[in-house]
């Protein structure tokens, strides 16, 4: 071994530093999208162990040209199910503690796990994350908006709580979806909520899906509600609103 063999082999980067080298090519939104495709791959070839939570991070940078952007976040997130079972704790941990860029890591882990175990992801998330003040809302309304979908009795129950959050996109989208749920103790925690909402748009959706749907108002609210609803509603002796 030459003299310049050994001076490479001892300067030659760590796996560790070679995977952050990568990670802030995938980032730099100022780069070609070929040269961040090409770090994308090579950050994969590093193994489960390094490249997963590097690799998430594609996720929460934002590149001006929308198609091209889509398109490396679709390449990154098959990337990650490539790598299989090892991404989903890194997934799951960013989806625990990030406010933003909820979608695309979620989509990513509902490729990995089975749906029993993404139900009760979703479950812990909803009871973690609470109704309590956030300063960027964006995972919270997203998380909301994905749990519309499911059917399951502990989803329903778990989002619940966000009918009474400060903030009022997150109530309004979370009448939504217990709307959606339609299970009774979802209707009674929406009469509730037309007895002491403010918003104008939040009691306008309520009301219409009782009006619509045939729901009867919980006698325990019926009065506060009759108060509370918009002109354009009125509540009869059975609760119901006309």
């Amino acid at each position: 071994m030459s003299f310049w063999d050994v001076i490479r082999r001892f300067f030659k980067p760590t796996p560790e530093e070679k995977a952050e080298k990568l990670r802030k090519r995938i980032v730099n939104m100022y780069g070609h999208t070929e040269d961040r495709r090409y770090a994308l791959v090579q950050l994969h070839d590093l193994g489960p162990e390094l490249a997963p939570r590097r690799l998430i991070e594609r996720f929460t940078c934002h590149c001006e040209n929308g198609t091209i952007d889509a398109d490396e976040k679709q390449y990154t997130s098959s990337l990650l199910i490539d790598l299989g079972r090892p991404a989903v704790e890194p997934l799951k941990q960013f989806l625990k503690h990030n406010d933003k860029d909820f979608n695309w890591p979620y989509r990513t882990l509902a490729e990995l796990v089975d749906h029993e175990e993404l139900v009760g992801f979703l479950v812990e998330l909803l009871n973690t994350i609470g109704p309590e003040y956030v300063r960027d809302p964006e995972r919270k309304e997203q998380l909301i908006l994905t749990v519309k979908s499911f059917d399951e009795d502990d989803i329903a129950k778990a989002v619940l709580p966000y009918l009474a959050d400060d903030n009022e996109t997150i109530r309004f989208v979370t009448a939504d979806t217990v709307i959606a749920h339609a299970r009774p103790e979802g209707i009674k925690a929406l009469s509730k909520r037309l007895a002491t909402e403010e918003s104008q748009r939040i009691l306008n959706l309520i009301a219409t899906a009782f009006r619509d749907k045939e729901w009867r108002v919980d006698p325990e609210f019926k009065d506060a509600v009759a108060e509370r609803i918009p002109a354009n509603f009125r509540v009869n002796d059975k609760g119901a609103i006309l």
